[in-house]
């Protein structure tokens, strides 16, 4: 089936776009909050991804880097994943850097999946019933600014990218249950049993 990716992928940085710049405006008003001086890496908790688009937008960043720089990542992504699958209940005890992490910087920062975008600020997301889930922000910012009464309300956000998702998912009639680690993305460009975009109209792996 041929599709044109970027129609779906530019939509998705929009929302990007938006959600940043609500995310900036918020840490303005908590003393310009921002990882700048942690001495933790918040890149080595486990983050579950669940959307289509999301895998096809980091993988358009991923095929940007250069041929050494991408065997690094599949490397680290093959041993992040290893110890992923070798661990018990790894969301809540697995421990490693994220295989784009280097320097303690985010090698496709810009690609990053809407989790890693608004992880750090305390936040909010209503579900359809507007009963609403709180996240208290990373332990830096509580440990700056404990309970607050201005979370980031994701749920906007997060609603623009599940309707974008619906949309691919019915051009593509692809229904089955997508959770991935990045690392899990990442592999899947050399798993050919795995979910693949060989271009960026091509869709093809399942």
């Amino acid at each position: 089936m041929y599709i044109e990716i970027s129609r779906y992928t530019d939509r998705l940085k929009d929302v990007y776009e938006r959600l940043d710049s609500a995310y900036d405006e918020l840490a303005l008003k908590y003393d310009g909050f921002s990882c700048n001086g942690c001495e933790k890496v918040c890149c080595d908790r486990v983050f579950i991804h669940f959307t289509l688009i999301e895998h096809f937008h980091l993988l358009e960043g991923f095929r940007k880097l250069s041929p050494e720089k991408r065997e690094s990542v599949l490397e680290r992504a093959e041993e992040y994943n290893r110890g992923f699958s070798e661990t018990a209940h790894p969301e809540e005890n697995f421990r490693m850097l994220c295989p784009l992490c280097e320097e303690n910087r985010c090698i496709l920062y810009p690609y990053r999946p809407l989790l890693c975008r608004v992880y750090g600020l305390p936040g909010v997301l209503r579900k359809q019933t507007g009963e609403p889930l709180g996240f208290p922000g990373c332990w830096r910012f509580q440990d700056l600014h404990g309970e607050v009464s201005e979370p980031l309300d994701r749920t906007a956000f997060f609603s623009e990218v599940a309707g974008i998702e619906k949309e691919l998912r019915e051009k593509l009639t692809y229904f089955q249950r997508y959770r991935k680690t990045v690392a899990q993305m990442i592999l899947d460009e050399k798993r050919k049993d795995g979910l693949i975009m060989r271009t960026y109209d091509f869709f093809e792996g399942y």
